[in-house]
């Protein structure tokens, strides 16, 4: 009666390692006779720690396990450091956090077939849209395994079918996908996937199919991978630089706009010798926030400009300027580049964006608002090519004026606010700039993580030092913050930075357990949770008007609420987690909390350091100033 069901014997012959090729009984790599052989898994490790990888945010999987299990091999390893997250999302996060933060550093994560990389997929996409170099490495089912399920109709655990779904999956949110199912062709698929993600910054998709990992392949060139860039089209980097050298000659209030592509193409320093060169101001948009020191005297920085939530001294001198140069940005409704507001209108009286303003960005440069385009320009060439034409060819009307009035954050004095009041995003803001964050050195100004939300808003206007800002200003998926900052910690631990995050609870409650890993690793990392019981950006979104003062005023839509906020204890949950909780109502108790703050609180059970999570107890109508234009009252 049972004859026609499938014996267990082929089933565990496809899904295992064939005996042939097991590594030896203790799990070490095999030993190869020929010096010019390494195995497959040993040639990704060393290629990935030549790209800048130095961490791999791995998840248990039994089609990943053969390749992760050298991470804890010295012998094969390269020196990559496995960190064992909570989930895909968080993990993903995490090595997005850490490839931002950092200096030439790429972040990785491991995956299983299936239920582990798919759950990573929208993690993923932000990193897509956002140009962070990251490498998804999915362990997936063998091609012995594709062809039983082809051929005899066995769905293996975790495959959705025999069509290689997470690989299409993922064709859609990275650069480049690659399929290891060949020790031969392994290496060469294996350097074109990571030279793709760090010539481009992009994701990419490395597939280890189940059994290859160990088998034996040519062994890692002297060569180490570099990135390789298009050569430079000689005829259109001169003809791009004459013709933005004719509107800077002609110019009398130039403004340049920083974008996060300068960061990913490495060419920060480069921006600021050519803003120096032109003596010209220069603002950031959300994402490129964080470019440059913001404390630099060598280079006159104006601000964050993002429309109408930028401060209104900003705004001013955006739209006085006849010359915008932005260089590396994208234009998002959140970063507002090209557009005054957010809701730009063409009809409106603005000078924004008009015949002067230049954008270059991704290999393209254009000039004026359709006046001349070449799709084949390097950002890094141009930046060098502008900065050699404007030291042979001083400009005639520099030095360009900057800000007309104020400072390029304008925040008040924690003293200007009532010590027992109730804390407001301006109050925390100010304070936390004020009395925690003035108190640091160049050199240890902690990182300010902001998660989406009206935490990355807010703080716009607080200051940073250079990769001293992260923040998904595109993506903006809530519960980014969180989850980033175990990586944004490792990249700055180099430098001896601690974070700091700033989050709604509700983006908060979307990727708690990553406090785990952050306790795990040792951080002392901060947590600032604002309290407001609402996922107040989906209101603003949704209607501002609830937001307006008065009795009655407009009610939040149901949708907002943060129903766990009620009964959640965030002193108790911080130190479930391993690490101290604080919670503060009132400006002076927050001053009291970060006064403590410099001291760093160690976990009981392994007496590493931790973290600090405070919950501020903010009231749900309260909103930044950044957000307060959308709020039409009354």
């Amino acid at each position: 009666m049972r004859e026609h069901l499938h014996s267990s014997t082929p089933i565990e012959r496809t899904h295992q390692t064939p005996p042939s090729l097991d590594a030896s009984p203790t799990g070490d790599a095999p030993e190869a006779d020929d010096p010019s052989t390494t195995t497959v898994a040993a040639y990704l490790n060393a290629r990935l720690a030549q790209v800048g990888v130095t961490h791999v945010f791995a998840i248990p999987g039994d089609y990943v396990a053969e390749w992760v299990a050298t991470l804890d091999d010295p012998a094969q390893n390269a020196g990559l450091v496995r960190v064992h997250p909570n989930n895909e999302m968080c993990a993903t996060y995490a090595a997005d956090g850490y490839a931002r933060a950092g200096t030439g550093t790429v972040g990785c994560v491991a995956f299983t077939y299936g239920v582990g990389a798919i759950n990573a997929a929208q993690a993923v996409g932000g990193a897509m849209v956002e140009d962070v170099p990251l490498v998804v490495v999915n362990g997936s089912p063998s091609a012995a395994q594709f062809r039983s399920q082809r051929d005899q109709g066995v769905a293996y655990h975790h495959m959705l079918d025999g069509s290689h779904s997470d690989e299409r999956i993922f064709t859609e949110v990275t650069r480049m996908t690659v399929r290891i199912d060949n020790p031969a062709t392994a290496p060469d698929l294996i350097d074109a996937a990571l030279v793709t993600c760090i010539t481009d910054s992009k994701p990419v998709y490395v597939e280890l199919q189940n059994g290859v990992a160990l088998m034996a392949c040519r062994a890692v060139p002297d060569q180490p991978l570099v990135a390789a860039p298009m050569p430079q089209a000689a005829a259109s980097l001169q003809e791009a630089t004459d013709a933005i050298m004719a509107h800077l000659q002609a110019a009398e209030r130039v403004v340049f706009v920083a974008g996060a592509e300068l960061a990913r193409a490495g060419v920060g320093d480069q921006f600021a010798t050519l803003v120096a060169a032109v003596d010209a101001p220069y603002v950031t948009s959300g994402l490129g926030k964080g470019l440059l020191s913001e404390r630099r005297t060598d280079v006159r920085f104006a601000g964050t400009y993002v429309g109408k939530s930028s401060q209104d001294n900003v705004q001013a001198m955006m739209e006085a300027a006849d010359c915008v140069v932005a260089l590396g940005v994208k234009d998002t409704d959140f970063n507002y580049l090209g557009i005054v507001t957010p809701d730009y209108n063409p009809a409106a009286a603005t000078d924004l964006p008009g015949p002067t303003h230049i954008q270059a960005r991704d290999g393209a440069v254009l000039v004026g608002r359709d006046l001349a385009y070449w799709g084949d320009v390097g950002l890094g060439a141009l930046v060098e090519s502008l900065t050699a034409a404007v030291e042979a060819t001083p400009l005639p009307h520099a030095p360009f004026p900057g800000l007309a009035t104020g400072t390029p954050w304008d925040l008040p004095d924690p003293d200007s606010f009532d010590a027992d009041a109730p804390i407001t995003w301006d109050s925390f803001k100010a304070t936390l700039a004020g009395d925690f964050l003035a108190g640091f050195s160049e050199d240890d100004h902690p990182v300010l993580v902001c998660d989406s939300g009206f935490s990355f808003v807010a703080l716009l206007n607080v200051p940073v030092v250079d990769h001293g800002y992260v923040a998904q200003f595109a993506w903006a998926a809530i519960g980014y913050g969180t989850g980033a900052t175990a990586g944004v910690g490792l990249a700055a631990s180099a430098s001896s930075r601690r974070t700091v995050t700033v989050t709604g609870d509700g983006a908060f409650s979307q990727t708690v357990n990553a406090l785990g890993t952050v306790a795990q690793l040792g951080q002392p990392a901060i947590y600032f949770v604002m309290d407001n019981r609402v996922f107040a950006v989906e209101q603003w979104l949704i209607d501002a008007e609830a937001f307006c003062p008065g009795a009655p005023p407009p009610a939040f839509t149901p949708l907002t609420a943060v129903p766990q906020g009620a009964i959640w204890d965030y002193v108790k949950l911080a130190e479930g987690f391993g690490g101290v909780g604080h919670a503060v109502s009132t400006n002076a108790e927050l001053r009291a909390v970060l006064a403590g703050l410099d001291e760093v609180p160690t976990n009981p059970e392994t007496g590493e350091p931790t973290f600090t999570l405070v919950a501020v107890r903010v009231p749900a109508k309260d909103q930044p100033d950044t957000t307060a234009w959308r709020t039409v009252c009354a």
